[in-house]
């Protein structure tokens, strides 16, 4: 595996672990996390309806003040010892974790890198609490091919973001629950979902030590969230239905089940360079 890692730049290990317990705890995390109303959240298009919040991801996930049996579940999968043993690394840190999640709606992000170089330096492991497909991965060794005919993607940039890539170019992992998808952070990849999922997102870089982010341990104070979280703080106490919130909601609503001017731009694009149904029942 550390050959076709070095090679290809991912690795896909199936039925690594037993999803049942940790996939609990994290249902019953996403659920404690409105209950108190833990703002360090992402929401994806939330449409207002009966308060119904589209969490996309929980940041802090282990925290004590969610539910300290997540983070004894996430010990199990025991992530150290394969991260160790399919790369070339003696020690790493995680600076990254996120709890990945969508409850209703599909979900389509741009193309992207989350580094600029390639160099498994840095890599994102995806946990996956539950059976998913849709991820797309540009593998190292079609890169070169890829960047020849869209030379703008050698940047890390969103600009060509919804690029209508090829599928020759990428592959799209088709994981279940218990799946572990392992891939440097300076790939070009595309997140990608139809309906529910959830999953760890945890990204690591070589290091001398084992260790882990600060804010990311499950005694940090709330006083230390503050400080390294200042881009992600959920109102929950928003009027859901005022005239603004009931605007908005009404164009998200809109945008995905009649998605009428991206039809347009659709009919426009003659060749079809671009993906113009993301976000949407359209999209693919």
């Amino acid at each position: 595996m550390l050959i076709m890692l070095d090679q290809k730049g991912y690795i896909h290990i199936k039925n690594y672990f037993d999803p049942k317990d940790i996939a609990f705890e994290a249902d019953k995390t996403i659920e404690i996390s409105q209950q108190i109303k833990w703002k360090y959240i992402k929401v994806y298009h939330n449409i207002f309806i009966n308060k119904f919040i589209n969490i996309f991801s929980i940041i802090f996930p282990f925290s004590h003040k969610l539910n300290p049996k997540l983070y004894d579940e996430f010990l199990k999968i025991n992530l150290k010892d394969i991260i160790i043993k399919n790369t070339s690394w003696n020690c790493f840190k995680i600076n990254q974790i996120e709890l990945q999640h969508n409850e209703k709606y599909n979900y389509q992000s741009t193309w992207h890198r989350d580094c600029k170089i390639a160099n498994l330096e840095n890599i994102v492991a995806i946990i996956y609490l539950r059976d998913e497909s849709g991820f797309r991965l540009v593998p190292k060794d079609l890169e070169n091919n890829m960047i020849n005919e869209y030379p703008f993607f050698e940047e890390k940039s969103y600009k060509h973001g919804y690029t209508n890539l090829p599928k020759k170019f990428y592959c799209e992992f088709d994981a279940k629950a218990g799946d572990i998808v392992i891939f440097d952070a300076g790939l070009l990849h595309q997140g990608n979902s139809k309906g529910k999922r959830t999953h760890f997102f945890v990204r690591c870089i070589k290091n001398k030590d084992n260790t882990m982010e600060d804010s990311l341990k499950p005694d940090t104070l709330l006083k230390d969230l503050e400080l390294s979280s200042s881009n992600y703080n959920w109102d929950f106490n928003q009027n859901y239905f005022s005239f603004k919130n009931r605007i908005k909601s009404f164009i998200n609503l809109l945008i995905y089940y009649f998605p009428v001017f991206k039809i347009f731009k659709f009919l426009l694009d003659f060749k079809k360079k671009n993906i113009h149904f993301h976000y949407s029942i359209f999209q693919k």
